[in-house]
């Protein structure tokens, strides 16, 4: 094999100085809170309303003692180049729905700008759509629940995102940030954010096809950057799913997402302290270029201290790769923290006809210990591991031993020519009995139980599986007495056997 060098760096830049906006109406800044009407009736024709929709003329500021609430169902179009500015608090919490959006989709309107606004600003069942310059958030940490972003910052900078972030710790939840034209969510690389982001959908964002993630990461002062059970899935070649190249450090958690489609999963380069964990990171190979992105996983730099577990990372051009003296843990069973377990499942990453599971780009040894590489063939996973024995100048991966998913094991290395499922032995059985099964291919496999009214009691096993011939074992202590069934699913192939539980 010959030396290959990677790839993935996003582009990140300090946060640019606020632009200069002259207010054609402001509150009072007498205290007061107010809704939409109230606007329409004191702001001399700023706001007005027509055929259900409130319309915003000139740029807006709501001052910074006063309060802005929406309270109910609203349609709010703002004309070509407004800004509309909160200096003071703002809560949109309508049964349904309130949307911001242009009067005209090509003559957009500027931008959406808290800037030092009230604490207890929140959005909940906000659509925000067709702006040029996104929502920035200045010196504030709103909360955001059930919230669209969509279809914003044509033709702004590269760097510009649909949610901009200076020195914000901003809370999304349960909101969906679609094919927006720039990143999702942002912030400079110098500027200290720790949002937190759980259970949101990032769904084909830099439409423009920039070299930026959908979700781009600077450093995170003393607080803690979290993307928790989001999914992340993009369409452009450029793309990645979560980058980070902080001025600064950055400390995150990034557990229980789904990366997918994207030109790279995670790639982290700078001072990151991070803990990856739980993450489904796939198919990230929308590029095609495997000198230019493909990871699931790219770490770069001796700054970089990531504890990597229980992550499934396959299917990208690159499983992992490591750059310039990257030494993350992806397994060291000599610390008894949970963070360094491993059971990481790190398979079917190829480019070019060849497996790259694993590629350690540096001198740097890496613990790699209690993993599954989709086989428990050792000749086979080191065949997948580019290091040491490849490159004298490379550092060792430290890969055993070797992890099974969910305590499978395989009962001999022959292999099965078809589907089969076994009899399970002994049948009746209390507590425990013994289930063999046989894949001639590999693939996902998912063996479950069910109950006599058809019930999913118990998933045995639900992972990628090498092809051979496996046993597995079933506890029934928490269960009463009775008739059970399981199945086993693999692609097309798909049987069911009974089951009895006598106690």
């Amino acid at each position: 094999m010959k030396k290959i060098f990677l790839f993935c760096t996003a582009i990140l830049i300090s946060f640019l100085s606020v632009n200069t906006v002259f207010a054609n109406y402001s509150t009072p800044g007498s205290s007061v809170s107010w809704n939409l009407n109230d606007l329409v009736s004191n702001s001399g024709g700023v706001v007005t309303f027509s055929s259900g929709t409130y319309f915003v003329n000139d740029t807006l500021t709501v001052s910074s003692t006063d309060t802005l609430k929406i309270l109910t169902n609203s349609t709010v179009k703002l004309a070509y180049n407004v800004v509309f500015l909160v200096n003071g608090t703002i809560i949109v919490n309508p049964s349904d729905s309130v949307k911001f959006s242009s009067i005209d989709t090509t003559q957009k309107f500027y931008e959406l700008r808290l800037d030092g606004a009230g604490i207890n600003s929140s959005f909940n069942k906000f659509i925000f759509e067709y702006s040029m310059n996104g929502m920035r958030l200045l010196n504030v940490s709103p909360q955001f629940t059930n919230c669209t972003f969509r279809y914003n910052c044509f033709g702004a900078t590269l760097t510009t995102p649909a949610l901009n972030l200076f020195n914000s710790n901003a809370v999304v939840t349960n909101c969906l940030f679609y094919r927006n034209y720039r990143a999702a969510i942002a912030g400079g690389s110098n500027i200290a954010n720790a949002p937190q982001i759980t259970n949101s959908q990032f769904i084909e964002n830099v439409l423009t096809s920039g070299n930026v993630p959908q979700i781009n990461l600077g450093q995170s002062g003393a607080g803690t950057t979290v993307i928790r059970g989001c999914t992340i899935i993009g369409i452009s070649v450029l793309s990645g799913g979560i980058a980070a190249l902080p001025t600064g450090t950055l400390t995150l958690i990034a557990e229980n997402n789904l990366i997918k489609k994207n030109r790279y999963g995670i790639a982290l380069n700078g001072s990151v302290n991070a803990i990856i964990r739980g993450n489904t990171i796939d198919s990230n190979n929308i590029q095609g270029l495997p000198l230019s992105g493909g990871s699931g996983l790219n770490f770069v730099g001796s700054g970089v201290n990531a504890r990597v577990s229980k992550n499934i990372i396959r299917w990208n051009l690159w499983g992992v790769t490591l750059q310039s003296n990257a030494a993350p843990v992806f397994g060291d069973l000599s610390i008894s923290d949970t963070n360094y377990i491993g059971m990481n499942q790190i398979h079917s990453n190829s480019n070019s006809g060849v497996f790259y599971d694993f590629y350690n780009n540096t001198p740097q040894p890496i613990k790699a210990e209690n993993n599954f590489w989709g086989t428990m063939i050792l000749d086979s996973v080191e065949a997948h591991i580019f290091h040491h024995p490849d490159i004298d100048s490379l550092g060792v991966v430290d890969y055993l031993p070797l992890w099974t998913p969910v305590g499978i094991s395989p009962v001999n290395t022959e292999m099965p020519s078809q589907y089969r499922l076994m009899d399970a032995y002994p049948n009746p059985f209390n507590p425990e009995t013994n289930i063999r099964f046989e894949i001639p291919a590999a693939g996902d496999v998912k063996i479950s139980v069910f109950d006599i009214t058809g019930k999913e009691v118990s998933l045995l096993l639900n992972s990628y599986v090498n092809a051979g011939k496996y046993e597995l074992k079933f506890n029934a202590g928490n269960f009463s007495s009775g008739v059970y069934f399981y199945t086993l699913i693999s692609g097309s192939y798909s049987s069911t056997k009974k089951l009895v539980l006598i106690k």
